[in-house]
């Protein structure tokens, strides 16, 4: 099996698992502040949607890592990191997506950690919908728009 069709299976998973983390985080979101607002219990079910959002959001970026290491892209550091430092395209492929992913999945993480300590519901909704909030808009803003055009 040739790296070329396992690198497209790889990166059609991680498109997808992608959209679907979005839509998961971005009804997390939603549904922490809403309940906030609303001065909500905390119930399991929100408990589970935030271990969903959590684990959904770890998946995807095993995925981003197998597919980076894998990716055709990857042999643009043989040029050196200056090259990959003055170019636009290798710049945002080979440092800036990953590393704004990292950031987003490390808010969304602290999130969890700091939602375990939170002793009212309304600070548990809040430290989530906060932290999965900027993991959000990190992750965001890691999407290469430019290729939808």
């Amino acid at each position: 099996m040739s790296i070329d069709i396992i690198f497209s299976w790889v990166l059609q998973l991680h498109s997808l698992w992608a959209i679907l983390t979005i839509v998961i985080i971005f009804y997390s979101i939603i549904r922490f502040f809403f309940n906030a607002y609303l001065n909500k219990i905390f119930k399991p079910l929100d408990l589970r949607i935030a271990l969903f959002t959590l684990i959904f959001s770890h998946i995807q970026f095993a995925i981003g890592t197998v597919l980076y290491f894998i990716s055709p892209k990857f042999k643009w550091w043989e040029n050196g990191i200056e090259q990959v430092a003055q170019n636009d395209q290798y710049f945002f492929y080979l440092l800036k997506h990953p590393l704004l992913n990292i950031l987003g999945l490390l808010s969304i993480t602290i999130g969890w950690s700091l939602f375990k300590k939170a002793k009212t519901n309304y600070k548990r909704y809040m430290r989530l919908g906060i932290f999965y909030l900027i993991g959000f808009l990190l992750i965001l803003l890691a999407i290469p728009f430019e290729n939808w055009i």
